[in-house]
């Protein structure tokens, strides 16, 4: 049986139960370049270089984690609420105290989130 852990308090999420997904992609944001045709035709490989052996001496995953990163987490309902509720500052203990609406039980009412009987 398939198994999935709620990354937000850690309790296990059966392969049919109802669990969210959450995508972070962090992207360095630059402003918007200008290109003069003084950049154009400027030679840009000492420039090039000097970045380079810049480069060549700092971690790789630490120059990877400056232009980007994804985290994907799985949340159990409770702790999807939490989430909504105020992502920046999500944390387990807000998730436990969130039981207000049983979204899990309305789906499962509707049929959803239920085990199929496999051939």
């Amino acid at each position: 049986m398939v198994l999935y852990r709620c990354d937000g308090c850690g309790a296990e999420i059966p392969r049919q139960a109802l669990r969210y997904t959450v995508a972070i992609d962090v992207r360095a944001a630059y402003d918007e370049i200008e290109v003069h045709l003084a950049d154009l035709i400027r030679d840009h490989r000492a420039e090039i270089l000097a970045l380079l052996e810049r480069m060549r001496q700092r971690d790789p995953q630490e120059v990877e984690d400056q232009v980007y990163k994804r985290f994907q987490f799985d949340l159990c309902p409770a702790c999807h609420r939490a989430y909504l509720r105020d992502p920046l500052r999500f944390h387990v203990g807000s998730a436990a105290l969130a039981e207000d609406i049983d979204i899990d039980g309305f789906l499962r009412s509707l049929g959803f989130g239920q085990t199929r009987e496999e051939p």
